[in-house]
């Protein structure tokens, strides 16, 4: 399963936007017998982003789980670490994500372990094997199989920018009509137009 999120649109000459953010929620878990991540795959519209990650143990046989990333080569394990979290726990943690192959949190910025098509993020005692619990921060540009239909969610944002614009359009539409009704010849006198037989 993989989570998307839509992209913030950018015009020319406006004054910079701030870093679009997405908030995406993991869970650790077992399925089909195997340790996974609830999505394990994280598809961001672009960079930068501000990714906001909360991961939760959801773990029913009492197993621990971690949500970590590693420095790129592992030179540094783990710059990004839940620790292990006990069933039921969570952790939150938010950074950006400057480039597929650069990531900022707090104030410093490391070069992450790559994965298959970005970004690698894995629980520390389950990542042996293929079968691995592993998971991976991936562009939109490169995510899904081919000819496998992207799922797609948008940004809280661009959400809200378009239902407002969807109301504005209707208030718009509403003032027009009365602006045009009241400003005709024909309506200016409504007991003309009922003695007529007309609405």
């Amino acid at each position: 399963m993989a989570v998307f999120g839509a992209p913030a649109l950018a015009f020319p000459g406006l004054a910079q936007a701030p870093t679009p953010r997405l908030s995406v929620v993991v869970h650790g878990l077992t399925s089909d017998g195997a340790f996974v991540f609830d999505p394990d795959e994280i598809v961001i519209p672009q960079v930068p982003i501000v990714l906001n990650v909360t991961f939760t143990n959801m773990e029913a046989s009492g197993i621990q789980h971690t949500w970590s990333i590693d420095s790129a080569g592992r030179d540094e394990a783990e710059v990004i670490s839940s620790g292990f979290l006990d069933p039921g726990e969570n952790w939150t943690v938010e950074f950006t994500i400057n480039a597929m192959d650069n990531i900022t949190i707090g104030t410093r910025s490391f070069a992450p372990e790559e994965g298959v098509r970005g970004v690698r993020y894995y629980c520390v005692p389950h990542r042996i094997g293929d079968a691995g619990m592993v998971g991976e921060i991936v562009l939109a540009s490169a995510a899904g199989p081919a000819g496998e239909p992207a799922e797609k969610g948008i940004n809280i944002r661009a959400y809200w920018i378009g239902m407002i614009g969807i109301v504005a359009m209707i208030g718009w539409v509403g003032v027009t009509y009365f602006v045009i009704k009241s400003s005709s010849p024909r309506f200016k006198d409504h007991r003309g137009h009922v003695r007529k037989g007309l609405p």
